[in-house]
């Protein structure tokens, strides 16, 4: 009865809403340097964004066309009405991303700027966070230092600019941080819970946050009530709510890990997968859990040490994710946080440790590139910012601010020339990008019923019709055709009047249209054909008529 007691105790302290905002809150107090570097920050994330990258990547084709059909038709292009989880190629795509798209693709129509819009939003407020954060748990110095650090830091400027859904996930977490650590100090508790539904909802942003959340959360209420910033009902509640909040994406996990049926719910649907993506991008169902788990982390700690995997739309040589030479600072704020060391003199040190300490292990279970292991960025960000701290707080002692200077011309000559190379990539040279189809695309808006032959030479070329035709959902699941539909991404053969194949040679019998790569077409006699050239793309007409084709010709 006591618990029950207490528990009700707590909820009554949760509804005095008046006592809360009577407290004195500290007002924003933002000098105009801070201002201008956050003003700095959200001008290289926003500025552009339509143009650079310069490609549409096919993952965010896709959960842009997912927003536009469950905007338009309640229903993604699997038919799932609200899916808390999107099926998409048949081995799934995490939806949150996709649900914060619809109000943009309401407003700007289903294009490049209105897809990426709400990554750069997100991206934006993880800035301020991380510098609210800082001057909460140290003081005005290093939170300077770290605010200007973390503007111009490779790795985030270049996920924010595109609307990877993954990447989503981190910042999502340092909302949770902050408003946690916010709440803590001003202990208001309606903040306190807030925080908790932030960080259940995250759940839906990335599949590594199954793994992450409880493995973070349970210790790190139990430190916070050792140290009695909470009481156990506290941590209790706050359980309560993440398991709420992600509950129906347990659910989805549930379901396809243990092959049960989907749930069709009047207001949701929590799908069944084709394939389980759950086991494929994490190795713990795996028979060779072990050697896969070494593996994995072995990988991962040299992703983490040359800060790149490889793609360059997720990092970019020599630069890396945060600067190569930052992992001198990085190593030193990680000494300086699991120290007893009072240089720094930062509170709440414990959170970010066991954020890293989290991400390490999930590091096992991880196969590894960078936009898995997004979730240790900021534990790594905020041990780099520590690092420069304590390295210009010592040099200081010496050589007054020289050395600090040093540093800053270093850190901004690494950034322009970042910034120079970001921005001349050109990334539909890479088969997950594309740009230049949509002026073929959008050439035959008018076509009528004629068959579009589409070209294979283009990756998951289907989805990019589907976006920039903006197709009806309803009669593409009723006219799909897939190669195979149990596989982990499905390859469409047909849907409507389009057809996408490898184009061996062309038949002008049937009045077909042809869709390929300009760069193709000295493969093809393209003699009595109507052809219309693009950039990348051309456009090859059969004649509807013998009548046509003889005024062509003359």
């Amino acid at each position: 009865m006591r618990f029950f007691d207490n528990v009700k105790v707590e909820l009554k302290s949760i509804l005095k809403i008046n006592n809360i905002l009577n407290k004195d809150i500290p007002k924003l107090n933002i000098s105009v340097g801070v201002f201008l570097i956050l003003l700095i920050g959200i001008l290289i994330r926003i500025v552009g964004i339509s143009k650079m990258p310069n490609a549409l990547n096919c993952d965010e084709a896709s959960a842009g066309y997912e927003a536009f059909s469950i905007l338009n038709y309640g229903i993604d292009r699997n038919g799932n009405f609200l899916p808390v989880f999107l099926v998409a190629w048949g081995s799934g795509q995490n939806a949150l991303l996709t649900y914060l798209m619809i109000p943009f693709i309401k407003i700007f129509g289903l294009n490049v700027f209105a897809i990426r819009l709400p990554m750069v939003i997100i991206s934006c407020i993880s800035i301020l966070c991380m510098y609210l954060l800082l001057r909460r748990i140290s003081n005005k110095k290093l939170a300077f230092i770290g605010l200007a650090f973390f503007v111009i830091c490779p790795w985030h400027i270049m996920k924010s600019r595109w609307g990877l859904e993954s990447n989503l996930f981190p910042d999502l977490i340092l909302i949770f941080v902050y408003l946690l650590v916010k709440s803590l100090e001003d202990e208001n508790k309606i903040l306190y819970y807030l925080s908790f539904i932030i960080a259940g909802v995250s759940a839906y942003a990335y599949g590594t946050s199954y793994f992450f959340l409880p493995i973070f959360l349970i210790p790190l209420l139990f430190i916070l009530m050792k140290k009695q910033k909470i009481n156990l009902i506290q941590a209790l509640i706050s359980l309560l709510i993440v398991g709420i909040v992600s509950f129906p994406i347990i659910l989805m996990v549930i379901i396809n890990t243990f092959d049960l049926q989907q749930i069709n719910l009047p207001f949701m649907t929590i799908p069944k997968l084709e394939v389980n993506r759950f086991e494929v991008v994490t190795s713990i169902f795996s028979a060779s859990f072990l050697s896969n788990s070494i593996s994995n982390f072995i990988e991962s700690f040299k992703v983490i040490i040359t800060q790149t995997d490889g793609l360059p739309w997720n990092s970019i040589l020599p630069f890396g994710t945060i600067y190569i030479f930052s992992i001198i600072f990085t190593i030193i704020g990680i000494k300086e946080s699991f120290s007893k060391s009072e240089k720094s003199n930062i509170k709440y040190t414990y959170i970010f440790n066991s954020w890293f300490i989290t991400c390490i292990l999930l590091t096992f279970i991880c196969e590894p590139n960078i936009n898995r292991l997004n979730i240790i960025m900021f534990p790594i960000i905020y041990y780099t910012i520590v690092g420069i701290y304590i390295v210009i707080k010592e040099l200081e002692k010496y050589n007054g601010k020289i050395y600090t200077i040093i540093i800053l011309i270093v850190y901004l000559l690494s950034f322009i020339l970042f910034i120079n190379s970001y921005f001349m990539q050109d990334y539909s040279k890479y088969s997950t990008f594309e740009n230049g189809f949509e002026e073929a695309i959008q050439y035959l808006e008018e076509v009528d019923d004629r068959t579009i032959y589409v070209t294979n030479k283009i990756k998951e070329s289907y989805i990019y019709t589907l976006f920039y035709t903006k197709y009806d959902t309803r009669k593409f699941i009723d006219t799909v055709q897939y190669k195979d539909k149990y596989v982990e991404f499905r390859k469409v053969l047909s849907f409507g009047n389009y057809i996408f194949t490898d184009i061996e040679e062309l038949n002008n019998s049937n009045n077909n249209i042809y869709v390929i790569r300009n760069k193709d077409k000295d493969k093809y006699n393209l003699d009595g054909f109507k052809t219309t050239d693009f950039k990348k793309y051309i456009v090859i007409e059969g004649w509807k008529n013998e009548k046509d084709k003889q005024n062509s010709t003359t």
